[in-house]
């Protein structure tokens, strides 16, 4: 029973004891390294992904800002085609206008009116009214 006292020292205890918490520090280090291994592969995935994401962002934006341009482009040419249309129908428009006012005018001076109220009717210069009362006009 020597041999068996001579273990039981404590100065044995303590060293088993000690080899005991070295070895639950040890199992504990490694439980955790492996789950912060495991954290780091789930977000470098994560960051893999997200670099996926941002990679098709980045084309579908350059995509959009290529229709834009053309978008752009477009509507400069229907901007010029509208302004074109417009001074075309404002040029029609004036013609019209201006043949309907000469009718007018020319009914009027056939009717007996002066210069003055030739062009206060038609709107008309006085000299454009006088010339069609001078013409057209009662003799």
């Amino acid at each position: 029973m020597v041999a068996a006292d001579q273990l039981l020292t404590p100065t044995t205890l303590l060293m088993f004891l000690l080899l005991l918490i070295v070895i639950g520090v040890w199992l504990q280090l490694a439980m955790l390294r492996i789950r912060l291994s495991s954290r780091l592969s789930r977000i470098e995935e994560r960051l893999d992904e997200q670099d996926h994401l941002l990679d098709l962002q980045s084309k579908g934006l350059a995509d959009v800002a290529a229709t834009n341009e053309k978008l752009l482009v477009a509507l400069d040419d229907q901007r010029n085609v509208l302004e074109s249309l417009r001074r075309d129908s404002s040029r029609l428009a004036d013609d019209v206008r201006g043949e309907v006012g000469m009718s007018r005018a020319i009914e009027l001076a056939r009717a007996g009116a002066d210069r003055e109220a030739v062009a206060d009717a038609t709107g008309l210069s006085l000299e454009e009214a006088e010339a069609i009362v001078t013409f057209h006009g009662k003799k």
